[in-house]
């Protein structure tokens, strides 16, 4: 596999940040790109090129019918000068299981993988030094056919974009949680990471946070009681010794990198977990009666984020005081230190691209 790379005059180079603590997140990006093209049933014009606008029709597909694909990971630097991407195949086998389901062409994971590696080696220098920080990576997929009629483009352009970035959340979350709108239903296309099902969170999402909330807990579109995720991320729930978090099974929900992560470690630190749906009545009763001890939200730009609080009905419900929980503490703890190579990782997990 041949990857072309195209040189970038020297005054052409942007100026990189001069402070990490105000990188913020997702606002810078490097210089240069990963991009592929799909064409006669093929991928080709494997390229490293500077970063810039793409052009297209205006009848592109992408912006009329919605095939648009994406996913979110992290590379880590660490203390001995090495850069961490983690978990990165379990990226690039979810990417291609939104393919599917949005009748797009899945790429092969060398074409990934590699591409992303030999973007992130000539990028190096952009890789954020300090505890807390990270390139944030997204690569995506579109559908760039001009066609107004209703059916799934011929040509895709796939790229990889690199962001220096800082954490995306605040220290603990306020949760409001939506009876009237959901974020997914049974049989639709939850599980994919698609434009459309980002975007149709947005408005109860703004809702939430005029309100003076963090993020939407969201209940099953079925019965409106099943909690299902947060905001974009995996939820867990901590009952002492036992820690829940809701099954991935069907096409409701993403099935969260983080979260399998999360579980391995919960279990390793000798709790009970169980992949069950809660209903939000008994969530509430437990905050009342002291029996949930805490709870987390887990995901690729949030790492591990504890929740202080939701917001049910008229009523808000503390969690642990709004204080951030000891097993919380702990996966959080152990994924970042593992991530950075800090500690030896027994999973398998980390891929040393540098």
């Amino acid at each position: 596999m041949q990857i072309h790379i195209e040189e970038i005059p020297e005054a052409e180079l942007k100026p990189k940040y001069e402070s990490e603590e105000d990188i913020g997140f997702g606002q810078i990006k490097t210089d240069r790109m990963f991009t592929a093209s799909y064409r006669d049933g093929t991928w080709k014009d494997l390229t490293i090129k500077k970063y810039a606008p793409i052009i297209l029709d205006p009848t592109a597909v992408c912006f009329h019918y919605g095939q648009t694909i994406f996913e979110g990971q992290k590379a880590f630097w660490t203390q001995e000068g090495h850069i961490n991407l983690f978990r990165p195949e379990k990226n690039a086998a979810r990417f291609n299981l939104s393919a599917q389901r949005m009748m797009m062409p899945e790429i092969d994971p060398e074409i990934y993988l590699t591409g992303l590696k030999e973007l992130l080696i000539i990028e190096k220098d952009w890789v954020p030094k300090s505890k807390g920080s990270t390139i944030y990576i997204r690569p995506a997929m579109i559908g760039t056919e001009p066609c107004l009629g209703l059916r799934a483009s011929n040509e895709y352009l796939f790229f990889i974009i690199l962001s220096p970035s800082r954490s995306y959340f605040p220290e603990i979350l306020k949760l409001y949680v939506s009876e009237q709108y959901i974020r997914s239903a049974p049989g639709g296309m939850g599980n994919a990471k698609t434009g459309g099902n980002y975007a149709g969170s947005l408005l109860v999402g703004q809702e939430a946070k005029k309100a003076g909330f963090d993020q939407v807990l969201w209940l099953d579109a079925i019965h409106r009681r099943y909690v299902e995720e947060v905001g974009a991320m995996n939820i867990f729930f901590v009952y002492n010794d036992i820690v829940y978090t809701t099954p991935i099974e069907g096409d409701t929900i993403v099935h969260g990198i983080t979260r399998e992560s999360a579980i391995q470690l919960i279990q390793d630190f000798g709790y009970t977990v169980k992949e069950e749906s809660l209903a939000i009545d008994k969530i509430v009763r437990g905050i009342k009666e002291g029996a949930l001890v805490e709870s987390f939200g887990t995901g690729t730009a949030a790492s591990i984020v504890p929740t202080g609080s939701l917001f049910y009905q008229g009523e808000n419900h503390i969690i642990n005081e709004f204080k951030v929980g000891s097993l919380t503490k702990k996966v959080s703890k152990r994924l970042l230190d593992i991530q950075y190579g800090n500690i030896p990782d027994p999973y398998n997990w980390i891929v040393q691209v540098i």
